[in-house]
């Protein structure tokens, strides 16, 4: 039996909501892996990518997320330091907004926009 805590604390992250995308971040966790998830449908064989500072992302060449569903992609990335991020559409478009920053060990959900 798999059991699911029912508690979640949320709060919105004031760098994300300016950009005009949303964004939540739940508790740290211990092993300080920080997870990047985008809700939003690309489209059949389109990708969504991250480029940014921090947990070995680059600005030079993005990271791929995976597609958990249709509507669905993450990205957890392991590391101490404090993770800056943009969205690319299939490593080319870049996402409308602002860039985003997520604390170490910290969950972050964006809906961006192309």
């Amino acid at each position: 039996m798999k059991l699911v805590n029912q508690m979640k604390k949320t709060t919105t992250n004031p760098v994300a909501a300016a950009s005009g995308t949303a964004a939540t971040k739940a508790p740290a966790s211990p092993q300080n892996t920080t997870t990047i998830e985008a809700r939003i449908d690309v489209g059949f064989g389109n990708n969504l990518f991250a480029r940014g500072r921090g947990a070995g992302l680059s600005w030079d060449r993005g990271t791929p997320l995976t597609c958990v569903d249709g509507r669905t992609w993450r990205l957890a990335v392991a590391g101490k330091e404090t993770v800056t991020f943009k969205l690319l559409l299939n490593d080319i478009v870049w996402a409308q907004g602002g860039d985003i920053v997520v604390a170490p060990g910290q969950r972050v959900e964006v809906t961006p926009s192309f």
